[in-house]
């Protein structure tokens, strides 16, 4: 089932209907939205953010109603049930014939109130003699059974003769069809359980090959297709045979040889619409494909937007929508197709938008929950609607049990479940919880060594601190910063207070004293008065912007757990610039910042109050000063409390333009 949708019905409820020429609920048709044929539609969101929702609700919308396939690229077998994933090492097989034989199965399925199922006459040649031909002089291992082995080499003699007897060679194409059918699970070892589906698409190729007119129909079609590329000769039987021998290369033959077959797909689904369909304005044929951006979604996205643009009198061409794993930021959203919209863009790639606060006030409608509830689930969930999805459900149940819900526990028991979810790799989710502690690059590798004494080997340590960068770059969660709130948060949650001071102080030791990763971790330490009396010394040498910018980045050091305490003997401080015992109205200032500041920063704090931002307000103000060098101050005491009323944090508060050197 699809489950709810968050911001996307303008593509689920208008857009595709459009498409594919079929209201989306009722059965009245509706005018296409490219009468030429669609582009290929690329969806781009992060994980959680509800591709994978789209394509069911979409599927459950059509399925029945129109030629219909989906497939998950990114599981076993692409989401079939029981059959293995396939290998493209193998010479008759390839991930891309495994995903054709799947589509052509299903889109060839009975609809009702279409007609006549859809067949693949073409395709199925295709897919044939590429999985069961052998050609002469082939150096692989001949395990196959006697039998099929003795109808090839008949119909060898028969195929390569220049003037071969023509019913002799039908009745041989015969006996090699009815023995590769037999013989299927053999001939498709590499890819066991697709036998039986590729025996239902074959049977379309009987027909064909055993015609009394060969040079019509699909075998005519790979004949002339084939006498356009190089190095194909003989009629259209021996052209067809031949193009195995490219497709056994595993190089860009190969690929060439799959771009054969993605075509002869395309023009089989166009070859269903006839005159009548046509006339009748028949829906068109839906592909729903998730996961796209895996290695097969990819080149099978790239042969489509290939054939897509072959050139014939306004081809009749199947609806794609294919999800891929990435940032959507960077492309439309999906509202932007809603009402008349047809974007001309080809191949069209859109994104899925963040979720929004009514989307998840709706999600936690069941309870009467707090005022400060939802600002937590949008800061943890990122935007993501299965990760707000995840946070709703659980507070809803801890209040319809407790009666209240309280935000650090809400988290302790949601964060395994959305840190599965974004990163369900468990030893790579490990090592990047530990990391979440470092501040910035370089600290990672120190880091590590703390943790992990046994690995004494530079390079050893470096490639366990770059296996998790990268997994999380390909998971395209680098930059995230909910999923750093998260991380650090089960960091806390899962040491005891001893091992976090030991872990900040490890970390403050790699740091450069003068730097703001090492008052980062001073303050995460909760050493609050050391970090005012250097900031209050730099508020006296260092540019307005230049320091508020630290300010924020320092404040966004993390929490520990309630009841850590500052390490014990600590030193008594005094502050430089303030040249007496008595401190003055910037160190007050700055005192009174710092330790406000942090503790706002804490994710899962509540609303500040109005008391706090006057705080602030006015802490910023004594450090203007009416002086005009100092105007970034002004204009942060005028920014910073009515962000901060908003729900922004430090480090994302706003540090007015100028130069921070």
């Amino acid at each position: 089932m699809g489950g709810r949708l968050y911001g996307q019905q303008a593509l689920q409820e208008d857009f595709v209907p459009r498409l594919v020429g079929l209201h989306h609920k009722d059965g009245y048709q509706v005018a296409f939205a490219y009468p030429k044929g669609a582009p290929v539609i690329r969806i781009v969101g992060g994980s959680g953010s509800g591709k994978t929702a789209l394509l069911g609700a979409v599927h459950d919308a059509y399925n029945g109603r129109v030629p219909l396939a989906r497939v998950d690229l990114g599981a076993p077998g692409f989401g079939e049930p029981g059959v293995a994933d396939g290998d493209d090492d193998v010479p008759n097989a390839s991930r891309i014939t495994h995903l054709l034989y799947l589509l052509a199965y299903k889109l060839g399925l009975e609809v009702r109130h279409f007609g006549r199922p859809m067949a693949f006459p073409r395709l199925s040649l295709g897919l044939l003699v590429v999985t069961a031909w052998r050609p002469q002089n082939s150096d692989e291992i001949d395990v196959r059974p006697p039998d099929l082995r003795r109808a090839e080499a008949d119909l060898r003699t028969l195929i390569t003769a220049e003037d071969p007897d023509v019913r002799r060679r039908r009745e041989s194409l015969g006996r090699w069809f009815d023995v590769v059918t037999a013989n299927l699970p053999q001939v498709l070892s590499a890819v066991p359980g697709l036998d039986a589906i590729a025996g239902i698409v074959l049977d379309t190729a009987r027909a064909q090959l055993l015609r009394s007119e060969p040079d019509k129909g699909a075998l005519a079609w790979w004949g002339g297709r084939l006498h356009r590329s190089q190095g194909y000769q003989g009629d259209s039987l021996q052209r067809l045979f031949q193009f195995v021998r490219g497709f056994r290369r595993l190089d860009d033959r190969r690929r060439t040889a799959e771009e054969h077959l993605v075509a002869a797909l395309l023009d089989d689904i166009d070859a269903n619409y006839g005159t009548l369909r046509r006339l009748n304005k028949k829906p068109r044929p839906l592909l729903l494909v998730d996961n796209a951006h895996t290695d097969v979604g990819r080149t099978f996205l790239h042969l489509l937007d290939s054939g897509h643009g072959a050139p014939g009198k306004d081809p009749t061409r199947p609806v794609v929508l294919a999800t891929l794993l990435g940032k959507g930021h960077r492309h439309p959203p999906l509202s932007e197709v809603g009402g008349d919209a047809a974007p001309q863009a080809r191949p069209l790639v859109l994104s899925i938008p963040d979720i929004e606060p009514a989307h998840i006030a709706e999600m936690l409608s069941p309870v009467d929950y707090p005022d400060h509830l939802p600002r937590i689930v949008a800061r943890y969930s990122g935007g993501r609607a299965a990760s707000a999805r995840i946070l709703a459900d659980a507070a809803v149940r801890r209040v319809e049990e407790a009666g209240t819900i309280r935000s650090r526990e809400l988290l302790d028991e949601a964060a395994p479940a959305l840190l599965t979810k974004l990163l369900p790799d468990p030893v790579m989710q490990e090592r990047l919880v530990l990391l979440s502690a470092a501040a910035d690059a370089g600290t990672r590798r120190g880091l590590w060594t703390f943790a992990h004494p046994e690995d004494h080997s530079e390079e050893l340590v470096a490639a366990r601190v770059r296996e998790a960068d990268d997994y999380r770059t390909r998971s395209c969660l680098d930059g995230d910063r909910a999923l750093d709130l998260l991380l650090r948060h089960r960091l806390a949650a899962t040491i005891t207070h001893e091992r976090w001071r030991d872990t900040q102080l490890r970390l403050r030791s790699l740091c450069d004293p003068r730097g703001d990763t090492y008052l980062h971790h001073t303050l995460a330490l909760g050493r609050v008065e050391e970090v005012v009396c250097v900031l209050h010394h730099r508020f006296t040498v260092a540019p307005p912007a230049g320091w508020l910018t630290s300010l924020n980045e320092i404040c966004a050091a993390p929490h520990p757990r309630v009841g850590y305490q500052p390490p014990a003997g600590s030193p008594t401080l005094s502050c430089t610039a303030c040249g007496s015992d008595v401190p003055g109205p910037h160190h007050e200032a700055v005192a009174s910042l710092v330790p406000l500041l942090w503790r706002l920063s804490d994710p899962l704090t509540l609303a500040p109050r109005e008391d706090e931002l006057t705080t602030v307000r006015i802490a910023l103000e004594t450090l203007y000063g009416n002086k005009a060098a100092h105007g970034a101050y002004r204009e942060a005491s005028a920014a910073w409390p009515a962000r901060l009323r908003a729900g922004a944090q430090a480090p994302d508060l706003p540090v007015p333009e100028g130069a921070t050197s």
